[in-house]
């Protein structure tokens, strides 16, 4: 594994399996019919979900939403449906974090459900438009600093290659040794980024209280960088 990662703005990788012995099927919304749950060219796809309970015991789903199309894609949310027994116990809707999602890239989602009660299977379906192009130049590099069975430390550098000052957010992904992610986690440099500049950021992977840390799953991880509104 390649602990060193220098990644354009908005890459990440892409996966396509479950975790956690639930199925998760993952449905490509396009207007009233769902297409096959295999990533199709040309279209808007979730991959690589798993399910755990985070630390307050929520159901919990995590993936990535791969732009397959020619144009970049924004405002996206990404629905789960969440079954018991073959019945749908309940529905969260959720955000993808660093948008926008150039064309061939992916960004990853975390969703809970807040809601008591056993989940046994769920369903995952996108919806996405089209937007503008990400005007910032941002680079982000990173490597793991500290890694034990409870925690993974990533740290690198923020650059601003652009010609405007920016304030930037930092989305770093965390897969096992499927490509499936396990977990996501953002941080926002404590400043703007001057033209031809950089700033450091530091995100920790663990899991806290009772629930069995996923930390001990990890295997990779990637980092994204995109511009944000400071006000």
């Amino acid at each position: 594994m390649v602990d060193a990662k220098a990644v354009l703005v908005g890459a990440v990788l892409a996966a396509a399996l479950t975790y956690g012995g639930l199925v998760g099927v993952e449905i490509l919304v396009t207007g009233e019919v769902d297409a096959p749950s295999a990533p199709l060219a040309g279209e808007t796809t979730v991959e690589g979900t798993t399910y755990h309970l985070d630390r307050l015991g929520r159901p919990t789903v995590v993936g990535e939403v791969r732009n397959g199309r020619s144009h970049p894609i924004g405002n996206a949310t990404v629905t789960v449906t969440y079954y018991r027994d073959g019945e749908a116990i309940g529905e969260t809707t959720g955000g993808v974090l660093g948008e926008p999602i150039a064309p061939g890239e992916s960004a990853p989602f975390d969703v809970h459900y807040d809601a008591d009660g056993d989940v046994d299977d769920y369903d995952v379906a996108v919806a996405a438009d089209r937007v503008s192009a990400e005007s910032a130049s941002l680079t982000a590099e990173a490597s793991v600093d500290d890694r034990s069975q409870n925690r993974v430390v990533v740290s690198g550098t923020v650059s601003n290659d652009g010609s405007e000052p920016v304030a930037s957010e930092v989305v770093v992904a965390f897969y096992d040794d499927g490509d499936d992610v396990i977990g996501v986690r953002t941080t926002r440099p404590n400043r703007e980024i001057q033209p031809g500049g950089s700033a450091p950021f530091t995100v920790t992977f663990r899991t806290v209280g009772d629930v069995p840390s996923l930390a001990q799953e990890f295997d990779d991880f990637a980092v994204r960088a995109v511009a944000v509104d400071d006000a």
